[in-house]
Order: C-alpha cells, then structure tokens, then sequence
C-alpha cells in the first residue's frame, strides 16, 4: 500500500511538473500581443486554481486510503447515514461555486477585452482568402495602400490593427496561433477581428478550415517590424 502510494504521489508530482513546464514555454510566447497576454493571464489563473484542486483531491484521497483501509482483525465499517455532516457537505458545495463565479468573471473580462472592436485603429487590414492562398490589403490611416497578393503582409509593432476577414469561394478560417488571431473567411460575409503587435517578428499564418484539396498550402507569414 505504501509503495502504491509513493508511486502515486511520484506520477502525480511528474505530471503537474510536466504541464507547468509546458504551460511556461506556452507563456513565454503570450507577450507577442496584447490579446495573447490576456488569454495568458486567464490561462495562468485558472492553471494555478486547478493544480491547486488537484492536489488537494489527491492529497486527502492517499490520505483517506491509507488511514481507512481494511486492516487484517478489523471489522468491516457499516454505513450510519445519522453521522452526516451539513456544514461538510454545504462547504462542497459552496466553495465550487465561488470558484466557477470568480473564473467566469475573469473570462468574462478577458473576451471583454478580445471582442471589442477598437472604435480608431491605427491600420485596416482587408483578408480575403482564395483556394488556396490568402491576399492582404493593408490600409494605414495616413492614406497609405498596401497590396499583398499573397505569402502574407507587413504592419509595424505596437499599433492596433482592425482585420476585416472574407472570401470570395469557399469557407476558410484565418488563423495566427502566436498571435491569438483566429476568424472565419465566408463568402458574401464580413467578419472582423483586432489585435495588436507588441514583439516584432515573423509569425505563421495558416488556415483551420478544410477548403479542398490543396488545403494545406494556405499558409502566410505575417511580419512585425520594429
């Protein structure tokens, strides 16, 4: 029983170790925009309060196995619903809650601030997926016009970035995983999504909707600048 328990807590302590490391690699990228570091620190909270959970449910359910475990020369315990405990079992029942109540407020806030189109960004781009590659306008309120007819497109670091997303055939899906940028091209519609650059770089532009045979040669690279 003991070697089980150890292996137990040692499967139990690797596993946690192995998704916080995880989770920190993740993180270090969050910071490339400011909708990724809100999706970050939703992330980390919910992380911290589920670790939290989980060891705590594993902690009391070693405990409670090896301490009410069938010994040889004991009698086998009989159920007495009279030992019942309300302030227990009101306790279970609360403390979720508020967790749920305090998560669903965080996230809340954070789609808040994801879905809220900016009222004066300071570029427009246009999206317009094709089978099978994707073609950029990129429109700077200077009056500046630049065209991308495909590969990708190039906007600077720290100014904020109206996307309107479309297509002109079939259902396609914009996607920047670093970024946090993920909306649906459909034909005859207008779709809009922002966001805004904080590191520059290179980052992988892909589309998530299967849109036919050559699917997955519809691929982009968009670039930040200093």
């Amino acid at each position: 029983m003991m070697r089980s328990a150890r292996r137990f807590g040692l499967l139990t302590t690797g596993t946690l170790v192995s998704l916080l490391v995880s989770a920190a690699s993740a993180s270090a990228a969050a910071n490339d925009s400011t909708g990724m570091q809100q999706i970050s620190n939703l992330f980390w909270v919910v992380a911290i309060i589920g670790v939290a959970i989980g060891v705590f449910v594993g902690i009391v359910m070693v405990f409670t196995i090896l301490k009410f475990r069938m010994r040889k020369g004991h009698q086998k315990a009989t159920y007495d619903p009279n030992r019942t405990s309300h302030k227990l079992e009101a306790a279970w029942t609360i403390i979720p809650a508020i967790i749920l109540l305090v998560i669903g407020m965080l996230a809340f806030q954070t789609l808040a601030y994801t879905d809220t189109l900016p009222q004066h960004p300071d570029v427009y781009v246009a999206a317009i997926g094709h089978q099978w590659f994707w073609e950029f306008w990129v429109n700077y309120t200077n009056g500046t016009h630049i065209h991308y007819p495909s590969g990708g497109f190039t906007v600077p670091s720290n100014v904020t970035i109206l996307m309107n997303v479309t297509s002109v055939d079939v259902d396609h899906s914009l996607f920047i995983p670093a970024l946090g940028v993920h909306m649906d091209a459909i034909p005859g519609h207008l779709n809009q999504v922002w966001f805004k650059p904080t590191m520059p770089g290179d980052f992988h532009i892909e589309c998530t909707q299967f849109c036919g045979i050559n699917h997955y040669q519809m691929v982009g690279t968009l670039v930040v600048t200093p």
